[in-house]
């Protein structure tokens, strides 16, 4: 599944920090204006919802919807930046996994450790129609929870994963595009960030075996000590990398079987004949947005060629390319018209699933041998990318401005981008300030990350000058 974290800030930037004590009765009923805004809310934001429907019954400081079966966001946290900082490296998702309940409907307090991200945590558990979602609300204080508090927490849980899985089912329009940027962003970072400890810890090893084979006495306990963790830490993060590589991809084979198990129950509640063909190999490995949107496409088209008068047999083929995923769902309704009225029933919405992914839909209809929809879904790595939060906001950067934030990828400081730019230092203050405001982060830092998730570089040329 995605990993794919979202962290929300606006339009609760300014929540106050909360105190008092956790346990005390509130006598406030959740806010029903809240509910109904939860129950609607676009897909990156529903944990800042809840959170905004929770916090009058139970103060917090931080909140996580953590939906394992999302493959979109299965992680939202809403929290102030300073408490959202310390929760963004935290893996939720094996906390929830480990120990759902095992009836559909149930709910139970979920077993975590007494501090996490620096906040003391206290989270529910609950399984709804197969779905299962965990609300985790964490504060600096600790948390007595009422039996009123606890009863509130379940339903707004119950609610946000009604709403996630609905969001899920039928994305709207962006939903998978974005999905796939973070995915992306995050599977860049932990490469990087992994192949940065593996350098440290082999220059580590390097020199601790090179102080130790410095004469005839025997390696003191200590740096034998230091080897053999050094090389441990190193051999388990070449293992976290063998499992952790194939990260935001899903296997093809057991997309296709769940959509093939789908589809063919509804063909035979029909009385239609299906005919399913994976042409790759099963444990081929796509992007979890390719391979949702495959399963999308296919249950839409599929529905489509079942209803049509005449047809008593539907063909359902998934072809893997180095460049993409060919998805084929033809129906033998012969004597079909074009213009016929349901043929092209939800036609628009799959071209538009297809479109986030820079896929085409193609419609072939013939009526001496029926009707064909054919797909193409390139690949990830292949497709360009889509436009997200991060490339708008960079968008509205001048192009001063532009240049200032390359130089400070580049690592330069201020009165060496006044040097480079031909400028005074308090004009690249000015610069600076305007590039975070309309970035909508606190930091230079978070402005450098903000920009290498959209794909910029610093100015060629200028490493550390």
């Amino acid at each position: 599944m995605s990993d794919a974290y979202i962290a929300s800030e606006p339009p609760y930037r300014d929540w106050p920090p909360v105190s008092g004590d956790h346990g005390a009765p509130v006598g406030v009923g959740l806010p029903e204006e809240a509910l109904a805004e939860m129950v609607t809310a676009p897909a990156d934001a529903v944990a800042e919802r809840a959170r905004k429907a929770l916090l009058p019954v139970l103060p917090h400081t931080a909140l996580v919807l953590v939906t394992p079966g999302s493959p979109t966001f299965p992680v939202q946290i809403a929290a102030p930046r300073a408490a959202r900082q310390g929760l963004l490296g935290i893996d939720w998702t094996p906390m929830v996994s480990a120990d759902p309940p095992a009836a559909d409907g149930g709910a139970a307090r979920l077993a975590l450790p007494d501090m996490l991200g620096g906040l003391r945590v206290v989270g529910w558990v609950a399984r709804s129609s197969g779905f299962i979602a965990a609300l985790i609300v964490g504060d600096h204080l600790r948390m007595s929870i009422t039996p009123d508090q606890e009863r509130a927490a379940l339903r707004v849980a119950m609610a946000a994963a009604a709403r996630v899985r609905a969001i899920d089912h039928d994305p709207p329009p962006g939903t998978l595009a974005f999905s796939r940027a973070m995915s992306q962003e995050r599977d860049r970072i932990r490469l990087e960030l992994r192949g940065r400890h593996a350098s440290t810890l082999s220059s580590l090893l390097l020199s601790l075996r090179s102080a130790s084979a410095g004469g005839s006495q025997a390696t003191p306990p200590g740096v034998a000590k230091a080897i053999d963790l050094a090389s441990r830490a190193l051999l388990d993060l070449q293992a976290d990398s063998d499992t952790t590589a194939a990260s935001g991809r899903a296997a093809l084979g057991a997309a296709f079987t769940d959509i093939e198990k789908e589809v063919s129950s509804i063909a035979g509640a029909a009385q239609i004949q299906l005919v399913a063909d994976l042409d790759a190999d099963e444990s081929a490995q796509v992007a979890y947005a390719v391979a949702h949107a495959a399963r999308l496409i296919t249950r839409g088209a599929a529905l489509n060629a079942i209803q049509r008068p005449g047809a008593d047999k539907v063909r359902l083929r998934w072809r893997l390319t180095d460049q993409a995923l060919l998805i084929t769902i033809a129906d033998n309704a012969v004597g079909a018209d074009h213009a016929a009225p349901g043929l092209d029933r939800g036609l628009s919405d799959i071209r538009r699933l297809a479109a986030e992914l820079r896929g085409r839909v193609d419609l072939d209809v013939n009526p001496q041998w029926g009707t064909t929809l054919s797909c193409v879904l390139p690949l990830h790595d292949l497709a360009p990318a889509p436009e997200t939060p991060a490339t708008r906001r960079l968008a509205e950067l001048r192009d001063r401005e532009r240049e200032v934030l390359e130089l400070m990828i580049a690592g330069l400081r201020n009165r060496d981008i006044a040097a480079r730019l031909f400028i005074s230092e308090r004009t690249v203050k000015f610069h600076v300030s305007n590039i975070l405001a309309k970035l909508q982060v606190g930091s230079r830092t978070e402005a450098i990350a903000v920009a290498h998730g959209a794909g910029l570089s610093p100015i060629s040329g200028n490493g550390g000058a």
